[in-house]
């Protein structure tokens, strides 16, 4: 994958979470934990996740779910998502 659309990737979901959660941007780097950093629960990562499926196209297993902790996860999750597709 080129390096341009690893950014789109990176910047798409950086957008989802920004609406989900309503937090600023510049809070978001690969390491921004998504409870620990910003406060989200269990609803909010399952609402980011269906609208990561609806935006990219992809299914994401219930069970991949949880692994998806950091930005920098979610990228790489949906990253291997669509390489595997």
């Amino acid at each position: 994958m080129t390096r341009e659309a690893l950014e789109s990737i990176e910047d798409a979901v950086k957008s989802i979470i920004v609406t989900e959660l309503r937090v600023d941007r510049s809070r978001l780097g690969p390491t921004t934990h998504l409870m620990k950093d910003l406060g989200a629960d269990s609803l909010d990562a399952l609402n980011i996740a269906l609208r990561l499926e609806e935006q990219f196209k992809i299914k994401i297993p219930d069970d991949a779910i949880p692994r998806f902790l950091t930005v920098g996860d979610i990228v790489h999750g949906v990253n291997e998502h669509l390489a595997t597709q």
